[in-house]
Order: structure tokens, then C-alpha cells, then sequence
């Protein structure tokens, strides 16, 4: 859900959505969940509606430091956004910045008896990692290579996340940002270019991490007895690592 930060659109946008939401199948086996879009889009009113909405516990996602403009809107009420929201006839003459980094804002309304899934993370600092850890320790950060070099030519630090072993899950944004939904094409994209990445570290993050964040860890993301997960067969060079070269055959 968004609302360009406008509280007066608060009611109306959680009321379209909310019809969505009620019809969406919610058991044998599916999960749902209403979210916020990001930082830079949501009311604080519209979070309390979101959180309302949400009465079990589960995953919920919110996109995050995806831009420099994101990050510039809170610490200083200046920026790309700025002039995007206005050109949409939007006013932002309400809008206070806080001096400190977009995540801040999110953590400030999101309810922590949820899994928080944060998309993106280009521009998250350990700063910004610490604060999200210590509101809740069940956060993922999910990465979407291909997408981020679309829109930004830039990807997240992944070493940041490696030195203090924080749960990464791969995901692929849209079509709108994506020329496909693969998550193996996204291993190959961080392979590429952050070799110190191992095969098995990116396994880890397509499967086991990504289960856990979404609650299916019981029965998805590793090959355990009683589980379903699937399988690809993954052709690796002669280094053990993915390249350009390599690709995945689903076998079940």
C-alpha cells in the first residue's frame, strides 16, 4: 500500500487494498499479508491501518534505501522526491524531515511481532543494519541484483552483511525493473561481480534464507526428510563457482 505520505488518502487507499487483501486465499498453505510499499510512499496513518490488518504474525516486506533520493528525503526534506511528488500536483509542505536515514522512519511503524523482510538495501549502512536488529532480530535483507542495476547501476555491500551474518534472501523485484523472474539469474549476477562470494553462501541465500522469511522453513528451503523443496542441477566451472556460462535445469 501507498499514499505518497498524504494522511488524508490514508483511509481511502487502505480501503481499496483491504478489498484485495480479504479475497486473496489465506490457508492451504498460502500466506498473506498487507505491506507497506517503502519509507518515501507510506503515511504514518497507512501504517497503522497496515498493522491492523495484519492481526496473525507472518512476513511482512517494505522496500529500503533503494536510492540516494530516499535517504537524502528524511535526512534533509530535500531531493529528487521532493520534486517527483510535487510534479505529481502532490504537496509535501507537511513534510518534516527526521536527520536520520529512510529505515529509521519504517522501523519507527512496523510492528515487530512480524518477520521484516526490507527489499533492496543499495545504500544500508551498518548503522542502519544495527537499528533494524535491535527493533527485531528476525529481519532479512533481500537482495535483487538485476533489478538494482537497472535502476541505480549500483549493488548492495554484500560484504557489510557477510561480516556480521545477517540473513540475505535473492529476489527479482518485477518485470517492470527485470527482464526475468530467476532467481538462479540473479546468483549469476552477484557472482559476477563479487567473486568472493561462494557458490554455497549464494545457495544459502536463494533457498534456506529465503524459506525462513517467508515461514516455510518447515518444508522448503533444504533437502531434509519431510521436505519438498525441489531440485536444480547447477553446472559450476571447474573452480566450483557460477559464471556466465552456467545455467540450472529444474529435474523436480
Amino acid at each position: 500500500m501507498f499514499d505518497f505520505l498524504q494522511e488524508e488518502l490514508a483511509q481511502n487507499t487502505h480501503d481499496q487494498y483491504a478489498s484485495v487483501y480479504v479475497q486473496a486465499p489465506g490457508e492451504n498453505g498460502n500466506r498473506k499479508a498487507a505491506v507497506p510499499h517503502a519509507p518515501y510512499s507510506v503515511s504514518p496513518q497507512l501504517f497503522g491501518l497496515i498493522n491492523a490488518l495484519n492481526t496473525e504474525p507472518g512476513s511482512v516486506s517494505i522496500h529500503n534505501q533503494e536510492t540516494p533520493a530516499e535517504n537524502e528525503l528524511f535526512l534533509s526534506g530535500t531531493g529528487a522526491f521532493i520534486d517527483l511528488y510535487e510534479g505529481f500536483g502532490t504537496s509535501m509542505k507537511g513534510f518534516r524531515a527526521s536527520g536520520r536515514t529512510s529505515i529509521h522512519y519504517a522501523l519507527q511503524h512496523m510492528d515487530a511481532k512480524h518477520r521484516f523482510l526490507f527489499v533492496h538495501n543499495t545504500l544500508s549502512e551498518l548503522e542502519d543494519l544495527t537499528a533494524a536488529l535491535e527493533k527485531n532480530p528476525r529481519c532479512y535483507w533481500v537482495s535483487n541484483p538485476n533489478a538494482n542495476l537497472y535502476i541505480e547501476n549500483r549493488l548492495p555491500n554484500y560484504q557489510l552483511f557477510l561480516a556480521h551474518d545477517l540473513k540475505v534472501c535473492l529476489g527479482t523485484d518485477s518485470l517492470t525493473s527485470n527482464w526475468q523472474l530467476s532467481i538462479f539469474e540473479e546468483m549469476r549476477t552477484i557472482a559476477r561481480y563479487n567473486s568472493y562470494l561462494t557458490t554455497a553462501k549464494l545457495i544459502e541465500w536463494a533457498t534456506t534464507n529465503g524459506a525462513e522469511a517467508l515461514g516455510y522453513e518447515d518444508e522448503l528451503g533444504t533437502i531434509e526428510v519431510g521436505k519438498s523443496p525441489g531440485l536444480n542441477l547447477l553446472h559450476l566451472n571447474q573452480e566450483g563457482q557460477i559464471d556466465d556460462k552456467s545455467y540450472s535445469e529444474r529435474i523436480m
